[in-house]
């Protein structure tokens, strides 16, 4: 190939290595950028639990913004110059909204009941405990105790299979069909 360095990319077939780590560092300045706004709109929206008012309509939009995250990533990825990348991003950006979305319930549901868990949550600490039951680390120093909170933690678990069964698997079937589209529209312009 003339002396230029090439190999099987992620946009499924031969390219150059500089237009690839030029992709790979978008994708990356990308995802940073919707990481800091999903964690700006995290801790910067106050938790609701006044008389009679609750965090319900922003954990409802917090449910829709997931899904509407999703649903637009399979098009998105499919039509993408790297679809290998795009699906990267999608499947990242998916898992860290539905971690701040599970933070978010704990969050409420503890500013809602201070028995709900074994200790008082923040921000960070509703976080924390979202990502060691996401791990399935569970270390034990939060622990949800009432029956309504165990019920959510468990509610997790089984989302977080749907989420690493059904969301990445969609996510990277996408990325796969786009990489196969890719190969058929270049090998029909030769």
């Amino acid at each position: 190939m003339h002396g230029r360095v090439s190999y099987v990319s992620l946009r499924g077939g031969l390219g150059s290595s500089e237009s690839h780590i030029r992709a790979g560092v978008v994708m990356g300045a990308r995802l940073l950028g919707s990481l800091a706004a999903v964690m700006a709109i995290y801790y910067l929206l106050p938790v609701r639990w006044d008389e009679g008012e609750s965090d319900l309509p922003w954990l409802l939009l917090d449910v829709v913004l997931f899904g509407i995250i999703v649903g637009v990533q399979v098009p998105l990825i499919g039509r993408s110059r790297y679809p290998g990348l795009r699906a990267i991003e999608a499947m990242a950006l998916s898992i860290i909204v539905f971690l701040t979305l599970f933070a978010r319930l704990y969050l409420s549901a503890g500013a809602g009941d201070h028995r709900a868990f074994s200790q008082s949550l923040d921000q960070t600490t509703a976080l924390y405990f979202t990502i060691t039951v996401f791990a399935t680390v569970g270390f034990g120093d939060i622990v949800a105790q009432t029956q309504a909170t165990q019920l959510l933690v468990s509610a997790q678990m089984l989302l977080n299979l749907v989420v690493l069964g059904v969301v990445v698997r969609l996510l990277l079937i996408a990325g796969q069909r786009g990489v196969q589209r890719k190969r058929q529209d270049r090998e029909q312009q030769s």
